[in-house]
């Protein structure tokens, strides 16, 4: 399709789902940021439906795009390209006029060129934004680190006098983002921010932590693995907390919140190997963060790390695969790397002072699932991390799953459209 007819389709529905929100006037709940976007989402909506039931929606999968979201917000769950696309946009001129939009929006913006971010709040703008953390994400159009803060910034920056910005105060990126003068201002991801986690336990099985929300604490035991993950729960907490929802109750919700497919998902597959799912996709900070996790996680076993390219990182891909190259050589007994990059990984992993003979490199997923039986073990943790594109390290999950149908129900990417590429 070219450029210039997709160009108007998007200002069309952009159009559409504006006047839609215009006329329904929803609460909205922004969510942008270079990691995790899609996982806090989840967890807001989670915690806001099972409290407000069908009041509450969001844009569905991925959803969060100039195109994407305001088709989400038009009421559709998916799109296509081509023919498809006709489509739906005659599903969403149907639903401009006959969807119910629900009292309360959890929406996520994704971006990965300048421009984009202006066009997503041009048609949503929201009454709370948070922003999960910055890091070097899409850099091949947003360029280098600011170019990626200012626009995210402009998320906060939409913010009117009643609006709220969440922060990540734990976060060495977010330290300078500007908020508008009378915006209320609350802050996560630090022991001593307004919404923190302290006494932090990471199992197999979860992470217990204690939660404080602007003074008020309790205990949790959370089925999501790793500090970065409970970071959604912390996200989802303070957005409950503007709700009116009380301490005890988000303590309950906060607990039945499972982790997603691909996202730091614990499987269990024979000999005792346990597998942490993290396939979904990978960039520099949510790999260090992934990688902390399984340090952090008591095993008597060992422990590897199997990591694949990390996608749209421009001029700094070099150094970035070096940077967690080099992490993972200090958190585990045994690094494989896959992909382009793996040379890159493979060096980093070297300059951190691990044995080249615990260091494995494969030029791709194939070649690596041909060799993975002889390279683990009974009894072994296994962190598997890589960007969609070219790795699709999800296919070597499902090869030591080795059940369709379970695959089917806990892998990302399974679709048919997927199952073609």
């Amino acid at each position: 399709m070219k450029e210039s007819i997709l160009n108007l389709i998007q200002k069309y529905l952009q159009f559409l789902a504006r006047w839609k929100i215009k006329r329904a006037k929803p609460k909205i709940i922004v969510i942008t940021g270079s990691y995790g976007k899609t996982s806090a989402k989840e967890a807001v909506y989670f915690v806001l439906n099972k409290k407000f039931g069908t009041d509450v929606g969001k844009n569905w999968g991925n959803m969060n795009s100039v195109l994407g979201l305001p088709l989400a917000i038009l009421g559709l769950r998916k799109y296509s390209f081509g023919f498809g696309l006709l489509w739906n946009i005659i599903q969403a001129k149907w639903n401009f006029f006959f969807y119910k939009l629900p009292k309360i929006l959890v929406l996520e913006m994704g971006i990965d060129k300048p421009g984009e971010m202006s066009q997503l709040l041009s048609v949503a703008k929201p009454d709370i934004a948070i922003i999960t953390g910055i890091s070097e994400t899409h850099l091949e159009g947003l360029k280098n680190l600011e170019g990626v803060k200012k626009e995210k910034n402009l998320l906060f920056e939409t913010l009117g006098k009643n609006g709220v910005a969440i922060i990540n105060a734990g976060d060495e990126n977010s330290g300078d983002l500007k908020i508008p003068d009378g915006v209320k201002k609350l802050t996560f991801g630090s022991i001593d921010a307004d919404i923190s986690a302290s006494d932090v336990e990471v199992t197999t099985g979860g992470t217990d932590f204690e939660l404080n929300i602007l003074g008020k604490k309790v205990s949790i035991k959370s089925k999501l693995i790793g500090k970065h993950s409970i970071q959604n729960l912390l996200i989802a907490a303070v957005v409950a907390d503007q709700f009116g929802i009380n301490i005890e109750e988000i303590k309950v919700l906060l607990e039945q919140i499972k982790p997603q497919n691909g996202r730091m998902k614990i499987i269990k597959i024979q000999n005792q190997i346990t597998l942490i799912d993290d396939s979904y996709n990978s960039n520099p900070k949510s790999a260090e963060e992934a990688l902390l996790a399984l340090s952090a996680i008591k095993h008597s076993g060992r422990k590897i790390a199997i990591l694949g390219n990390m996608n749209e990182l421009g001029s700094y891909s070099e150094e970035a695969h070096i940077r967690v190259g080099k992490a993972a050589g200090k958190s585990v007994d045994l690094f494989i790397a896959t992909g382009d990059n793996a040379d890159y990984l493979a060096s980093g992993a070297k300059e951190s002072g691990m044995d080249q003979d615990k260091i494995i490199k494969f030029g791709s997923t194939e070649e690596l699932i041909k060799k993975i039986d002889s390279v683990i073990k009974p009894e072994d943790l296994i962190l598997i991390k890589g960007s969609q594109n070219r790795v699709r390290l999800e296919r070597l999950v499902k090869y030591l799953v080795n059940d369709d149908e379970s695959a089917k129900k806990i892998l990302v990417r399974q679709e048919k459209k997927w199952q073609d590429k």
